[in-house]
This record gives structure tokens, sequence and C-alpha cells, in this order.
């Protein structure tokens, strides 16, 4: 049994993201395929921020404001990044020991060659 990701699963379970990466929602192959075919995204500052389509003839429209209600996230007036030093100090609070190198984690125990 590995327990090294025990912690951080407790943290993912007690997050309120569980049931964003854990619901089980029917996938609909046929309704799926004709959103993709119909999909567009609408650019603010050179990035997508709405996207919108049709799915037998009804509009859709997914904006980060929809995803936080319809997940119950509440985090719309929350951070949009998390600077690199909190979050290594968020790791190094629940043990796990490591340094921040780029966009990932460097355990000290490794020894590169």
């Amino acid at each position: 049994m590995n327990t090294n990701f025990h912690s951080i699963i407790d943290v993912i379970t007690s997050s309120k993201y569980h049931q964003i990466l854990t619901i089980n929602a029917p996938i609909h192959l046929p309704t799926l395929r004709e959103f993709w075919e119909n999909a567009n995204f609408l650019l603010q500052n050179k990035k997508p921020y709405i996207m919108t389509s049709t799915i037998n003839k009804e509009y859709a429209e997914i904006t980060p404001q929809s995803i936080s209600t319809m997940f119950n996230l509440h985090d719309m007036a929350g951070m949009k990044t998390i600077p690199k030093n909190e979050l290594q100090r968020e790791f190094i609070e629940r043990g796990y020991e490591a340094q921040m190198v780029g966009a990932t984690l460097l355990n000290q125990n490794h020894h590169q060659k």
C-alpha cells in the first residue's frame, strides 16, 4: 500500500474541489460530440473566457461563473493564482519536504545524476 500520497488525498477530500473531482456524471457521446463540433471560444486578453455551443439547437454557455455556481465552489472573488512560496509552505506544512523548482516540486531526497 502506497502511503506517500495519503496526505495529498486528505487535502483533496476535504477541499471544495472534492465534488468536481469525483462527480460521476453520465456522458452522452452524441451530445458531447455535437457540443464540441459547435463550440466557440470568446477571448478576453487573448485567453478563452466563455465557451459557447449548441446542442439540439439549444444554446449553451460555459463561463468561470457558471462552473463556480454549478459545483458550489464560491471562488469567484478568490485568487487567480497561488504564489509559489505559499504553495511550497502549504506542502511543507503537510509534511512534504520539497523545494519548488520551476512549476514542480523537487523532492530534497532525490539526487540528480
